[in-house]
C-alpha cells in the first residue's frame, strides 16, 4: 500500500542527477509536513510514485538517513520518518533560534524593495490560505516566507543547516494543524517580522523570528508529548 503523501508525486524524466532530484523531492515533502511521525517509507513506494527505478530511490532514502532526516529501522533496512522526544525538540528549538536569528541578521541588509514586496505577497497568500483552511498550502507558504528571508543572507551552508532543522519537525506539522491556526498569533508574528524587515533593523528581525520559533515550539512540544 502506498503512503498517501506519495500518491501526489508526479513522475519525472530520467537525468544524470536522478538520485539528487528524488532526494530533493522527498526533502521538500518532509519539510512541508506531508508525512506523519513514524511513517514508513519503502523503496518500491518511493520509486513507483516518481516513476524511477529502485536505485535512485535507494540513493535518496539512504542519503537522507545519513543526514539524520530519516531513520533506519533495526531490521530489513526499513526507513522511517523519525519521531521526536522532549529532549530532542528542546535542543532543536535552541539550534533553530541561533541559526535562524543569524540568517535574519545577515539577510536584512541584503533585502531589496522587490524582495520585500515578494515576501509581503507570500504572507498575504498565507493569510488567505489560513482563512480558507487550506493548511497544506499554508505550510508550504510558511516555508517560502521564512526561507525567502534566510536565503537573502547569502550563506547557503547556513540555509542548508536551517533546512535540516525544519526537516526534523516537518512531520509534526501534520499533528499541530488545524489547532495551530485557530488563533491569529502566528499571523501576527509574521506581521512583526515584516515590519522589522521594512524598517531594515537586523536585530528586530532576528527578535521577531525568535518569537515566532518559540511560539511554534510550544505547539510542537504539545504534539510531541501527545505522541509519546
Amino acid at each position: 500500500m502506498m503512503v498517501q503523501a506519495l500518491e501526489s508525486f508526479a513522475p519525472f524524466e530520467r537525468t544524470e542527477t536522478l538520485g539528487v532530484r528524488v532526494r530533493e523531492q522527498l526533502r521538500h515533502a518532509i519539510m512541508a509536513g506531508l508525512f506523519k511521525p513514524g511513517e514508513k517509507l519503502t523503496l518500491r513506494a518511493v520509486a513507483a510514485s516518481l516513476g524511477v527505478s529502485l536505485t535512485p530511490a535507494r540513493e535518496a532514502l539512504f542519503n537522507l538517513a545519513a543526514e539524520g532526516v530519516l531513520e533506519l529501522g533495526e531490521t530489513n533496512g526499513s526507513i522511517y520518518v523519525p519521531r521526536l522526544d522532549e529532549e530532542k525538540l528542546r535542543e532543536l528549538m535552541k539550534v533553530r533560534v541561533s541559526l535562524e536569528g543569524l540568517a535574519a541578521r545577515e539577510a536584512t541588509p541584503n533585502l531589496k524593495p522587490k524582495d520585500i514586496i515578494e515576501i509581503s505577497a507570500l504572507n498575504d497568500q498565507l493569510i488567505e490560505a489560513n482563512q480558507k483552511k487550506e493548511y497544506k498550502l499554508l505550510i508550504d507558504l510558511n516555508w517560502s516566507f521564512h526561507f525567502s528571508i534566510y536565503k537573502a543572507s547569502g550563506m547557503p551552508f547556513l540555509v542548508r543547516m536551517i533546512e535540516s532543522c525544519w526537516l526534523r519537525t516537518g512531520s509534526y506539522l501534520n499533528v499541530i494543524y488545524p489547532d495551530f491556526a485557530k488563533t491569529d498569533t502566528g499571523i501576527l508574528n509574521h506581521i512583526a517580522i515584516l515590519r522589522a524587515v521594512r524598517e531594515g533593523n537586523p536585530e528586530a528581525v532576528a527578535a521577531a523570528v525568535t518569537h515566532d520559533i518559540e511560539f511554534s515550539g510550544q505547539a510542537l512540544h504539545a504534539a510531541v508529548c501527545a505522541q509519546q
